[in-house]
């Protein structure tokens, strides 16, 4: 068998292809002796070629189909493609192929499937139950769990969905092999993985040093005008192509743009970037993969399994929030060349950003015990009549919804979800010792910022690696390397007018109601604002550090008055007519701050002010409001109208949105009392 899959391994990868330690020995576990395996091994080593051989090896002795479950549609892309090189007919079943469902369910009907990609998600989807998995679960020749370290609390990405595979090994033959792949997992996270998916597990773990990286660090912290011409500077002297890393969407695009505008080839990538950009993620992943960009700047998004083997870069803008995380991100670069470039930056944003990435990783447990008291209350709902009992986010309310079903404390029928058993609730301690080990990743990475000795051996240790090198020779630390880059104050100050300028960013009216809102017999909202706009968002670094001081200090500052009205000045004349009246949303918090600056906003644009509403009845913070249904609810009845409107089209101003639900509401009853178009404008627009 090992002979006839060195022939295949050179018929693939060329004549003098040889299998890796560890490699042959993973596979032959699988195929001869029908283990459990988990593999972990640094990023580059090959684990692919494990479950892609393995897999053509039991379909040449007729064994069922391998079921490789993996995190993301950018990965499953990767698979799949290098699945064909290795001559095996792949197949997906994801959320951007509905069209192709169908036909991938009468292949895999008829056998003509080799190899099945999924996400863990898929798992819950009754259709595939019903339809696949019932009729192929007993016939699996092998399952793969890609990126193994998800289904692990303690591991740095970790995914609730990921738990569901537990409850389909109870499902597949006992004598199926299984196969769980990592690069990123500790002795915790190790033992933690090999207890989920079998205590009895072959574990194979190898040295994670990478000899190509060359690690390099900035441990000062750099404000963003800095960090910008700093990356301009590193994009000018870095051979080749690579990915800047970025923490937010925002800065994502914020980065972006700034290397375009001095020149640089590179495109924003990140979860959801269809909605702004002409381009989808996978033409962004070709165009770096062939050189037609220079870099993607990008959120995690792009992580694991991208595979190019030129790489030359990869560099950090913020602080990333653990070393596993950050060694998965770096292990993209320098896999076919012999050097590649590591660069971390951070800046005063960064540990902020990470605590609160920490502290919503799990849902509260007064959360948690809101969704089990409205389902004994209530009986069984959806999850959005759940939203009218809860006061959660929706994406926090799913994250919910999925602990409480894969710990069998739900279930969900026909899209409404049952409790089953009231008596039973995560285990919150352990969610509690979670976040205390997140913590201590994160002060982790800080110290790694100020090592003054090997920083490959400082990863390498932390990660566990069984084989941790003394000195990699590589490193800024190694080699006694230091940037000789200063920015000059024209630079800086040109990175400095850049946060400040741009465009007014529009955003869209709400049209309709939560479903079940009381204050509407339907859910279509009759009185619209027309298409609103903003002059930043407020957690920039430019115009909206000085909205963010200005709520501190109860006064926006006459800079933030100037720019405002230039940006209404330039969007009004495309809009239907423009407005005679300026008034603004009041606050009983801050009953002086949006009006003083309305009043001198309206007098800069030479249109009259009048306070036409007042704010009635105190309620809680929208702030503190976390889905639609509460938002807009909380807002009832508390604005009644100051004088009668004669069908003039009002310029309603606001200090930021966030949900946007008090600007709808007061444009409706601005509306309802004779208002003619109601055109929104806030300073900032503060994104959930």
């Amino acid at each position: 068998m090992r002979q006839q899959a060195e022939q295949w391994l050179q018929e693939i990868l060329g004549k003098d292809a040889a299998f890796r330690d560890g490699q042959w020995e993973a596979i032959d576990a699988l195929v001869s002796q029908r283990q459990r395996v988990l593999v972990v091994q640094r990023t580059g080593w090959g684990k692919s070629l494990v479950y892609f051989m393995a897999t053509r090896l039991q379909r040449a002795e007729n064994r069922g189909v391998t079921l490789l479950i993996s995190p993301l549609l950018s990965l499953m892309r990767n698979q799949m493609q290098a699945a064909a090189s290795y001559g095996l007919n792949a197949y997906t079943i994801n959320s951007s192929n509905s069209q192709e469902h169908a036909l991938v369910e009468r292949k895999l009907l008829n056998h003509e499937v080799d190899l099945l990609l999924i996400s863990p998600e898929r798992l819950a989807n009754d259709q595939f139950r019903e339809n696949i998995w019932d009729d192929i679960k007993q016939h699996i020749g092998l399952l793969v769990i890609d990126e193994a370290h998800c289904i692990s609390d303690w591991g740095h990405d970790f995914r609730p969905n990921y738990r569901r595979i537990m409850r389909i090994l109870d499902e597949i033959p006992k004598n199926t092999p299984v196969l769980g792949t990592t690069a990123t997992a500790n002795d915790r996270v190790v033992e933690d993985v090999a207890e989920i998916l079998g205590a009895s597990m072959n574990i194979q773990r190898g040295a994670l040093t990478r000899d190509s990286l060359a690690l390099y660090v900035y441990p000062e912290m750099l404000d963003t005008a800095v960090r910008l011409t700093l990356l301009s500077h590193l994009l000018k002297n870095i051979q080749g192509n690579g990915i800047i890393y970025c923490t937010t969407t925002r800065d994502c695009e914020l980065v972006a743009d700034w290397l375009q505008s001095e020149g640089y080839n590179v495109k924003p990538y990140y979860a959801n970037v269809e909605e702004k950009l002409s381009e989808t993620r996978a033409e962004l992943e070709d165009q770096l993969m062939n050189n037609q960009v220079k870099a993607l700047v990008s959120s995690v998004a792009l992580g694991m399994g991208f595979d190019k083997a030129d790489l030359h870069f990869v560099i950090h803008y913020q602080l990333p929030g653990n070393i596993i995380s950050y060694y998965q991100q770096i292990g993209r670069a320098g896999r076919g060349i012999d050097k590649a470039h590591i660069v971390l930056m951070h800046g005063p944003e960064d540990e902020e950003i990470q605590e609160y990435f920490i502290d919503t990783a799990f849902p509260s447990p007064k959360q948690v015990n809101q969704v089990v008291e409205a389902l004994r209350y209530h009986g069984a709902m959806s999850q959005r009549e759940l939203e009218r009992y809860v006061n959660a986010r929706r994406s926090v309310l799913e994250k919910i919804l999925v602990h409480l079903e894969v710990e069998n404390i739900v279930t969900k029928e026909n899209r409404e979800f049952h409790l089953v058993n009231e008596r039973s609730n995560p285990d919150f301690e352990r969610w509690q010792q979670v976040t205390r080990k997140r913590y201590e990743e994160l002060n982790q990475m800080k110290a790694y910022l100020n090592h003054d000795q090997c920083l490959m051996r400082f990863l390498a240790l932390a990660l566990d690696d069984p084989a941790p090198i003394e000195r990699c020779g590589r490193c800024r630390n190694c080699t006694g390397a230091n940037s000789s880059f200063t920015p000059s104050i024209p630079q800086i100050e040109k990175a400095r007018t850049f946060l400040r300028g741009g465009k007014a960013i529009e955003f869209e009216p709400r049209k309709r109601f939560p479903s079940g809102f009381p204050d509407a017999k339907n859910t279509v909202i009759k009185n619209v604002n027309q298409t609103g706009i903003a002059l930043c968002n407020y957690y920039d670094e430019g115009w909206g550090t000085l909205v963010r001081n200005g709520r501190r200090n109860n006064h926006y500052e006459d800079e933030l008055v100037a720019a405002s009205a230039d940006v209404i000045k330039q969007n009004w004349q495309s809009w239907d007519e423009i407005p005679t009246v300026v008034t603004s949303v009041p606050s009983l918090r801050r009953p002086k701050l949006v009006p003083d600056f309305a009043r001198r906003l309206a007098q800069a644009i030479n249109l009259p002010y009048f306070d036409l509403i007042e704010h009635v009845e105190q309620h809680p913070a929208q702030s503190e409001m976390n889905n639609s249904f509460q938002q807009a609810t909380n807002l009832i009845d508390r604005y009644t109208m100051l004088h009668k409107l004669s069908g003039k089209p009002i310029l309603l101003v606001d200090d930021y949105a966030g949900s946007q639900w008090t600007i709808t509401m007061v444009g409706r009853s601005l509306m309802k009392h004779g208002s003619g178009a109601i055109y929104p404008f806030v300073i900032a627009l503060m994104n959930p």
